[in-house]
């Protein structure tokens, strides 16, 4: 007889019962909100506030949702973290917000200068 815990980490065991008490309304309209999600002329900490509370509720992977985040913050600023910061689908979703805060906050300054 194993004591073995059914799940590794407390992060695993809520992931799945995100998934199993989260109704499928809830999920497609997550998903909805998410595919329409812009930043516009919005601070990327306000998207991306935005696109946390989304993300977690739309079942969606890794991979989806960077797809979802470079879709939606503004065109120059994906393009930048393509092209300079090197970023790539297979990189994580805080890589992607940490380098775009980082271009975002360099481009800001550069303004005020």
């Amino acid at each position: 007889m194993t004591n073995k815990p059914p799940f590794d980490s407390w992060e695993k065991m809520a992931d799945e019962m995100a998934q199993f008490f989260i109704s499928t309304e809830t999920q497609t309209h997550a998903i909805d909100k998410l595919t329409k999600l812009k930043q516009e002329n919005r601070l990327l900490e306000d998207f991306w506030s935005e696109f946390v509370t989304w993300k977690e509720l739309s079942g969606y992977n890794e991979v989806a949702l960077v797809g979802l985040f470079k879709k939606g913050i503004h065109p120059a600023l994906a393009r930048k973290l393509v092209e300079i910061g090197q970023l790539r689908n297979s990189d994580s979703l805080d890589e992607w917000y940490e380098k775009a805060l980082s271009f975002e906050r360099s481009m800001s300054a550069a303004k005020v200068r």
